[in-house]
């Protein structure tokens, strides 16, 4: 009776739990291991123009990253598009992605199209060094119209297509100092000055098609000039 009322021995805890326990605390490591880098991280100050750490891409600090990527910078995102600055390059590698900022800022609207051009911010790796997001092989990227956004693997390539497209940069969105520094690029200007007299001061609803025509032009001429990095362009005013 007495034997059969004491009680019985618990199991022996099995293989998988014991892996299970170890993940659970290797996880536990590695999240305190990023938290202690990034409050070790200098704050970048201004506009940064190196890469924090040695990674898989350029990291311009998890710091910065996270206050840029919950808003939106305009003027900013040409400052590090510039032809020769060091950020990592890639490219869509798809025909159509909805934007979505895993980060909670403004995601920009418009869809990413195949070959867009986009800077990648950081790439989720198994490095307890690597910043980490929800999910696995997703990449934090910097659009040309300064919003950001969060692609998964298998939707970006690093190989150059032969026309890089670019999220479409707007024109009165950008800083005066910026549009100043632009305009000394003679074709910039002309374009600017064709364009406003088309569209007649118009920056929304019904315009006419020549002025859908100049506009076009004027982004991308913007774009070739920055990209060939022949015109300094000041700090801007807002910054992350």
């Amino acid at each position: 009776m007495l034997a059969g009322c004491g009680g019985s021995t618990p199991p022996a805890e099995g293989p998988e739990k014991e892996e299970e326990e170890k993940s659970e605390k290797a996880a536990s490591e590695d999240e305190s291991s990023e938290a202690e880098a990034e409050e070790a991280e200098e704050e970048v100050v201004g506009v940064p123009t190196q890469c924090v750490k040695d990674t898989p891409v350029c990291d311009p600090g998890k710091k910065f990253v996270k206050r840029l990527c919950n808003g939106s910078f305009p003027s900013l995102a040409l400052n590090m598009f510039s032809g020769g600055t060091p950020w990592t390059r890639a490219y869509l590698a798809v025909r159509d992605v909805e934007p979505v900022n895993a980060f909670g800022g403004l995601s920009g609207g418009e869809h990413l199209t195949l070959d867009e051009e986009v800077i990648v911010l950081f790439q989720t790796v198994a490095d307890p060094n690597g910043m980490q997001v929800s999910g696995s092989g997703s990449y934090q990227v910097l659009r040309w119209n300064g919003t950001c956004a969060t692609l998964q693997e298998g939707e970006l390539r690093m190989q150059r297509p032969s026309r890089p497209k670019a999220a479409k940069v707007t024109w009165r969105f950008l800083e005066n100092g910026t549009r100043e520094a632009l305009r000394q690029n003679e074709t910039i200007t002309e374009t600017y000055r064709a364009r406003k007299k088309a569209c007649r001061g118009a920056t929304m609803g019904q315009v006419s098609a020549k002025c859908e025509k100049l506009d076009k032009k004027l982004h991308e001429v913007v774009v070739s000039v920055v990209r060939d990095g022949s015109i300094e362009l000041p700090t801007p005013e807002k910054l992350p």
